[in-house]
């Protein structure tokens, strides 16, 4: 009896051991090793992103002869602002003082009124001016000259139309398509490649030092907008490299007595037929190409017309853009290079005409890029630009704009991704991409609490860092490790492997369960 009882302790010993060790030692061993590391995400905060509104701090100061007047339009354009969801504009009045009255021209009285009121980046000033002939005058700087009679209707229209910009700003932050195709957010760097197309160099002896062109012109112009992006200018010549369209004789009373038409409407195909050939080296950013063509004088003058065949040159000069891949100008050789071509004389040196062609390039940047406003108001002029750097306040509202793009296109990305990791439990998220969604998330709040307290440049940094955190992360090569091996999978490979070792483990659940009530059988009697 006692022999009986001792081998009962050790197969009960046994059968517990063996289940210790497979359910309490194997089973979590498995789990541990099979269970997908994710770093823990402020998920439900990145939800949230959308219920929490993009709103931006503007101060305007508005400048009149006269104070009633002044304290009239600001009561009146306060009242106009009052229900905006994305502005919280501030107007202040600028009193009048004793010098005003010595000074002669806008420039000085401008200077005077910013010496005792200094500008914050975004800030804009309305400078009454009795002297002027349209109703508003925008200049380069943060400033617009108003005539004595304008309304606070039309200073509010110019506001929202150029200023502000807030039809554009309305575009980022709604979820309509109805409104139009959205822009893409600015990249943090582009490739500025200048290509200088010449099809015929044996026949064509075009001079042009472009790389010298585009470090004197080019290059300035970037580095005054390099808050948003960088950008890498490159040069290069292309020889032998023609387009391929078809272009028409036009006769004309030039000493040539004819020229070439290039139709509208193949200018998409033009720039298929030179794109491949473009390509300098290879890049992982963005491009922006600016092509000069030259045509040869066989096919010069050459110029673009549209379906009603109207020439589309302007200022001396044919050239259009294709966002966002780039522009495109047609630099014809001067008369004299062609004619002697035409009397079978020898090809004449000539220097192509770096003022005409850097002015149409930098145009082209300035609509590339998103810079400059193309909204025309009745009654207001804009003063041309006279430096290489853009306009002020036109850049300054690229800026506003450009942070609340990146604010809005990051907090997209988060929460589409949140909602794909959530989806999907089987993404690794490891440090790395943890790291830069969190980040991006805090950049993203800071950069909204800046644009209500009036910090547009920090605004525009915080942004800009928490957009490309958002791709960094959205992109991570490690999200995509284990999207082959799915739960199922998983379950496919494993229970095969494990079911014949759970059988032993459910015979000796059987096999203790008939020791215990054999021993209590054994007691009752």
């Amino acid at each position: 009896m006692h022999k009986k009882r001792n081998l009962y302790k050790y197969r009960i010993a046994a059968t517990i051991a063996f289940i210790v060790v497979i359910v309490g030692i194997g089973v979590p061993m498995w789990w541990k090793t099979t269970t997908v590391y994710r770093v823990s995400l402020p998920s439900s905060a990145i939800q949230r992103l959308s219920e929490q509104p993009i709103k931006t701090a503007v101060q305007i100061a508005i400048y009149t002869q006269e104070t009633n007047r002044g304290q009239l339009l600001i009561t009146e354009l306060e009242t106009a602002f009052a229900d905006s969801d994305i502005w919280n504009v501030e107007f202040k009045q600028l009193l009048p003082f004793a010098k005003a009255a010595e000074v002669h021209t806008p420039a000085a009285l401008e200077k005077l009124l910013l010496q005792a009121h200094p500008q914050s980046v975004g800030d804009f000033l309305f400078i009454e001016w009795a002297k002027l002939e349209d109703e508003l005058l925008l200049t380069t700087e943060r400033s617009a000259l108003m005539r004595s009679d304008v309304t606070s209707t039309k200073i509010a229209q110019l506001l929202h139309s150029k200023i502000l910009q807030t039809y554009r700003i309305n575009q980022i932050l709604s979820t309509d398509e109805r409104l139009g195709t959205k822009s893409e957010a600015p990249q943090p760097a582009y490739d500025v490649v200048i290509s200088v197309l010449n099809p015929k160099p044996r026949l064509t002896f075009a001079q042009w030092n472009v790389a010298m062109a585009a470090q004197t012109y080019i290059e300035p112009f970037l580095a005054q907008i390099s808050d948003i992006s960088n950008y890498t200018v490159r040069t290069q010549w292309k020889y032998r490299v023609s387009i391929e369209a078809d272009l028409k004789q036009m006769r004309d009373s030039s000493k040539l007595g004819r020229h070439y038409a290039l139709q509208e409407s193949s200018l998409p195909h033009l720039l298929t037929s030179i794109a491949q050939n473009l390509s300098g080296s290879i890049t992982d950013k963005p491009v922006i190409n600016l092509v000069v063509y030259i045509p040869p004088c066989t096919t010069a003058p050459l110029h673009i017309y549209n379906s009603k065949q109207e020439m589309l040159t302007k200022h001396g000069v044919d050239a259009f853009i294709s966002p966002p891949w780039g522009g495109f100008i047609i630099a014809n050789p001067p008369e004299h290079v062609c004619l002697a071509h035409l009397n079978n004389e020898p090809p004449v040196e000539y220097y192509v005409n770096t003022n005409d062609n850097m002015q149409v390039m930098l145009d082209q940047l300035h609509k590339l890029l998103d810079i400059s406003s193309e909204v025309q108001v009745a009654g207001v002029k804009t003063v041309d630009i006279e430096q290489l750097a853009p306009r002020r306040w036109e850049y300054e509202s690229y800026m506003r704009r450009s942070a609340i793009r990146h604010i809005a296109t990051a907090s997209n990305t988060l929460q589409s991704l949140i909602k794909l990791l959530d989806q999907i439990s089987y993404i690794v998220i490891d440090d790395k991409v943890g790291a830069a969604i969190t980040n991006s998330y805090v950049d993203i709040m800071a950069a909204k609490v800046a644009l209500i307290e009036h910090r547009l440049v920090d605004a525009s940094a915080l942004a800009k860092r928490a957009f490309v955190a958002s791709e960094r992360g959205f992109f991570d090569a490690s999200l995509l490790a284990q999207l082959y091996f799915p739960d199922e999978q998983k379950y496919a490979i494993y229970i095969p492997l494990f079911l014949p070792v759970m059988v032993p483990v459910l015979s000796s659940f059987n096999m203790l369960r008939k020791l215990l009530h054999g021993r209590r059988k054994e007691k009752q009697q």
